[in-house]
């Protein structure tokens, strides 16, 4: 079941952020044919993962924002880094684990299964956006995941971000469910709750 799209809903949300939160959860077959976009002249993809990648990889995204001791603990943990570069200019990057997440929109763990990766944390700076390049820096990630033996993808959006819920369904993307979460005000008391299909469906952590 999806929300995102009723009007009195996506008021409420907008109203009550931070205290109401909700996401769809995709789930993506890496068996269909990817999407194939023209890309910019000289772009093209660097792939980072592992400890020996984790000074490269600190090297060309600590500009972008991202803290170094977070970048070398995700490369720790077997995270792998896809970075789109534009001759020497980074202009996008993606993140997989093939462990687990964390969904801040929940305060939650998402855990991959056996077969699985979870997408996350995908970047395309503002003044490159709207050339495809989402799909061009993820298509490599969804290549070396299916070369090693993984089935299919589990990435969450945003209800509210319209622009990447559109992108997830450019790739022939499904909603598994709608996760949402309430947070009292003033309080650490959360409740969290699906619409469409159980939480308990997909393995979520505290």
């Amino acid at each position: 079941m999806e929300i995102g799209f009723q009007p009195t809903l996506w008021k409420l949300l907008k109203l009550t952020k931070p205290f109401l939160r909700a996401i769809y959860v995709f789930e993506g077959d890496l068996s269909r044919q990817r999407p194939s976009l023209p890309t910019p002249p000289g772009f093209f993809v660097r792939l980072y993962r592992g400890a020996a990648d984790s000074q490269a990889a600190i090297d060309v995204l600590v500009p972008t924002g991202l803290v170094a001791a977070d970048i070398s603990a995700r490369l720790q943990r077997g995270d792998l880094v896809a970075v789109g570069f534009i001759g020497d200019q980074l202009v996008a990057y993606t993140w997989t684990s093939f462990n687990e997440a964390i969904v801040k929109e929940l305060g939650m763990k998402l855990c991959a299964r056996a077969d699985e990766i979870i997408q996350y944390d995908t970047l395309v700076l503002k003044s490159f956006r709207r050339h495809g390049l989402q799909f061009a820096v993820v298509k490599p990630v969804l290549d070396y995941a299916q070369e090693h033996g993984y089935v299919r993808s589990l990435a969450w959006v945003n209800v509210l971000n319209r622009p990447s819920v559109k992108n997830q369904r450019k790739w022939g993307k499904r909603v598994l469910l709608t996760a949402v979460s309430l947070q009292i005000p003033g309080t650490r008391y959360r409740w969290t709750f699906s619409l469409g299909a159980p939480l308990d469906s997909l393995v979520f952590k505290s």
